[in-house]
């Protein structure tokens, strides 16, 4: 590791430090690139404790600090320590968890198994995900558990490799886990991922004692654990497979069933990194024009982006990478370029670059040519688009249903497709539809709709409110009614939503919306919004 990128270590004090520096001489380990951090800790599972790094709205890096699901003060404490020594804002997850419990695939996923929800008594599933949607701005898929003892950790099952692709352990026949291993294996291979296409799931045998999921990707390195067995060599093997371009190693080491490198380190983003975000092309596309290409490019060193160095590499049928050109658009860290277009039957492979003048670059897919999208040229093909809707407003406790109203003037037969659905939204025949919790939410689904041939997305949102809380705290109270007075006869400000404030479902507010709430509260009067369609 520190013969390419910075190491971090953990130290109790300077003694510590001492023996740590011998330790890393003895081992030719580059000094250059080791940094130490005085922090005492209680065991050497820094996945479990350490930070989740995020950027947020205005690319600014944080991180983010689960309440460690174990009773080890001195770990718990790290990521503010690390947070404090590098001038990183802290933000304080309400959730207990451990990070061996938690996976990404750095395009808005995230993963565990249910321990999350096991340790979590006093919240709800819904409110989980949406505090994962809140903090780290991912969709939260969790699995029931693989194993029927131990950690239940789920980087002793699976691992992303990529925003769409998983690897999962498979075991033998004789394993306890054998049935329900197959059954979340059969669940992922089931699954939408990020573009609207099912995750590409990759197998690598582990029988008992061998956790070859519990790996480390470095940046173009990845860092497998090995066994020293007749097991280790075909292990790599799926790695290098499922990886072109990574550099692929095995490391022996004191591990465990359930730990191995994966367990015992956690990666810090760089905060000046440059960052691409794409769409891929669907998996086919026409003849006629060229394949539109755009991008969210951003520098996080706040340096200026070198227009030249923002290219899109394009290559027809495994020949030679040509480039085309990405242009600012007219919205802020907004690019497109375009692919020219191909005769049908063409396979077009491609990925993007960019570089900043502080001499950070980026591509994606992260590791280019080697990891590069793709798409066949057919004969033209109108995509479905989606025209219903993308925000709703509801009632909290009222029945929400959603259904996708689209246009496509050359096909008739579609598919649609649900993803991140809340706990309380169910799917029937193309329609989801459920009662919305009784209190206030925001929560994000997708939805696709393919042909066939080209998939349309959207992002659905939906907002709830509280009738009859017109002061917007969360319930209906007497100082509602004083609320909606005040706004009525003395110029108060008004309810944030008319909804909020219109008990009677008049269509407005009025003092007969004040009244039903004095009514309801002291008097049984019937509830706000009760007598509303």
């Amino acid at each position: 590791m520190s013969q390419d990128i910075k190491v971090v270590t953990l130290v109790a004090n300077a003694s510590a430090q001492s023996s740590a520096t011998t330790t890393y001489l003895s081992g030719g380990v580059n000094m250059a690139n080791v940094e130490f951090v005085t922090a005492a800790t209680n065991s050497i599972w820094t996945r479990d404790y350490g930070p989740w790094t995020i950027f947020d709205s205005s690319g600014n890096i944080g991180f983010v600090d689960n309440q460690y699901n174990r009773p080890r003060p001195q770990d718990d404490v790290v990521p503010q320590i690390l947070g404090s020594a590098w001038s990183i804002p802290v933000y304080a997850l309400p959730v207990i968890h451990t990070g061996g419990n938690h996976m990404t695939n750095g395009n808005g996923r995230s993963m565990s198994e249910r321990l999350v929800y096991d340790e979590n008594p006093s919240l709800t599933q819904l409110q989980i995900q949406n505090y994962f949607q809140q903090y780290l701005g991912n969709a939260y898929t969790v699995l029931e558990y693989v194993d029927p003892s131990g950690i239940h950790h789920i980087d002793c099952f699976a691992k992303f490799l990529g925003p769409n692709k998983i690897l999962v352990e498979t075991v033998p026949v004789s394993d306890p886990g054998y049935a329900t291993h197959n059954a979340r294996i059969a669940q992922l291979e089931a699954m939408i991922g990020p573009w609207g296409r099912p995750y590409d799931i990759v197998k690598v045998y582990c029988p008992a004692g061998t956790a070859y999921t519990n790996s480390l990707i470095l940046n173009n390195k990845v860092l497998v654990p090995t066994f020293s067995n007749t097991w280790d060599d075909s292990a790599l093997e799926v790695y290098r497979d499922a990886m072109p371009g990574y550099e692929v190693l095995g490391f022996t080491g004191s591990w465990l069933s359930d730990d191995a490198i994966h367990c015992r380190a956690r990666g810090i983003h760089d905060r000046r990194a440059v960052y691409i975000s794409h769409l891929p092309l669907p998996d086919s596309a026409g003849t006629q024009d060229p394949y539109p290409i755009t991008a969210f490019i951003y520098a996080h060193s706040d340096g200026d982006l070198i227009s030249d160095s923002l290219k899109i590499y394009y290559s027809v049928n495994n020949g030679p990478f040509l480039s085309s050109q990405l242009f600012a658009t007219a919205h802020p860290d907004s690019f497109a370029g375009a692919i020219p277009a191909q005769v049908s039957g063409s396979t077009v492979r491609y990925f993007l670059s960019a570089a900043d003048d502080s001499g950070k670059m980026a591509t994606d897919p992260i590791i280019g040519a080697d990891w590069a999208y793709s798409f066949v040229v057919q004969d033209v093909n109108i995509a479905p688009t989606i025209t219903s809707p993308d925000s709703f407003l509801v009632r909290a406790g009222s029945v929400f249903t959603y259904t996708p109203t689209f246009t496509d003037p050359d096909d008739i037969v579609h598919t649609i497709t649900y993803l991140n659905l809340p706990v309380w939204l169910t799917e029937t025949n193309d329609t989801v539809s459920g009662t919305t919790p009784a209190s206030v939410f925001n929560i994000t689904f997708d939805v696709s709709v393919n042909d066939g041939s080209a998939t349309a997305n959207q992002s659905v949102q939906v907002v709830s409110y509280v009738c009859g809380d017109a002061d917007g705290n969360g319930s209906v109270t007497i100082s509602d009614a004083v609320y909606l007075i005040a706004y009525i006869f003395s110029g108060g400000p008004a309810p944030a939503l008319e909804e909020q404030g219109d008990g009677d479902c008049s269509g407005g507010i009025s003092i007969s919306d004040a009244v039903l709430l004095i009514a309801y509260i002291f008097s049984g009067g019937p509830a706000p919004c009760s007598s509303c369609p």
